[in-house]
């Protein structure tokens, strides 16, 4: 059995991430990300995130869409734009920004859908990443 080295717990989440692929492959970490934001228990340290085990339910879903901005493969896009239409603001704040960073262009309806969002974090991810997105 390969040794898994686990990133140190203030490493940056580019970093963490970057360990988790090593260990266990890009896509499997897309998957990981996926479940995660749809609410499965983790089946993998959640330290590869930045993270501890005794994360509420929002946090592991709003880490597990951050970790698609550093990790990107078969199912992403369909993790962000479910992340999108997540109950806690956190998440869906998150999801709008990793869909304008990953150039996820479905999502832009959904983004624009949350401008009335009734939390400020939300509202003010999408006025960021329309901003971007008009740049492109």
């Amino acid at each position: 059995m390969q040794s898994v080295s686990l990133p140190l717990p203030d490493a940056h989440p580019r970093d963490a991430v970057a360990a988790a692929v090593r260990a266990l492959g890009e896509q499997a970490v897309v998957d990981w990300c996926g479940e995660l934001v749809a609410g499965a228990e983790s089946r993998h340290p959640l330290a590869f995130l930045g993270g501890t085990e005794d994360w509420p339910a929002h946090w592991q879903r709003e880490w597990g869409v951050r970790g698609l901005r550093y990790a990107w493969g078969d199912g992403a896009d369909a993790t962000v734009l479910l992340a999108l239409h997540d109950e806690h603001g956190r998440v869906r704040a998150m999801a709008v920004a990793v869909a304008v960073a990953r150039g996820v262009d479905e999502a832009l309806p959904a983004v624009e859908a949350l401008r009335d969002d009734a939390v400020p974090r939300v509202r003010a991810a999408v006025e960021r990443a329309l901003v971007r997105w008009a740049a492109r």
